[in-house]
């Protein structure tokens, strides 16, 4: 019996198969904050937290236009009135700091931004539409021969 399951995983489907169609169904999922995540809560860029013009900007830009932010916008040097929305824009020179000063970090937060990856000029296409087909395909031949091991 375990032959032919992996036969079936393993062989391709007929060019004339028609699967049965889907049931309708509800999915839902949830995540946890990531790097991307918490971009898009705050909707900025953080190349313009830092003010800085474009951004293929080296690590000592990087560093000038953040001590030159955080001077301006630190809690401690500005007036009381002002002190809950410069402390909320010095978290966010921080964190665009920490991400852009280190390179790693640094790749990621471009990658989903945009700026580098795919030649195509599509913003965040990680995977080839062809490989995303396969990986489908191969989930549901596995699921029929569970289907079909149960069955038996």
């Amino acid at each position: 019996m375990t032959s032919v399951v992996a036969a079936l995983v393993s062989a391709r489907p007929p060019h004339n198969y028609q699967p049965r169609q889907a049931k309708p169904c509800t999915i839902r999922c949830s995540s946890t904050a990531t790097l991307g995540s918490s971009r898009r809560e705050t909707n900025n860029n953080f190349y313009k937290v830092l003010s800085l013009e474009s951004e293929n900007v080296g690590a000592e830009e990087i560093k000038k236009a953040y001590r030159t932010m955080a001077r301006r916008y630190h809690p401690d040097v500005c007036s009381p009135s002002t002190r809950e929305e410069s402390t909320r824009m010095f978290i966010e020179l921080h964190r665009a700091y920490e991400t852009l000063s280190d390179p790693a970090s640094r790749r990621r937060y471009d990658h989903e931004l945009g700026l580098v990856g795919s030649g195509s000029g599509h913003r965040g296409s990680g995977f080839e539409r062809e490989r995303w087909e396969e990986q489908l395909r191969g989930l549901w031949w596995r699921s029929e021969a569970r289907r079909m091991r149960r069955t038996k």
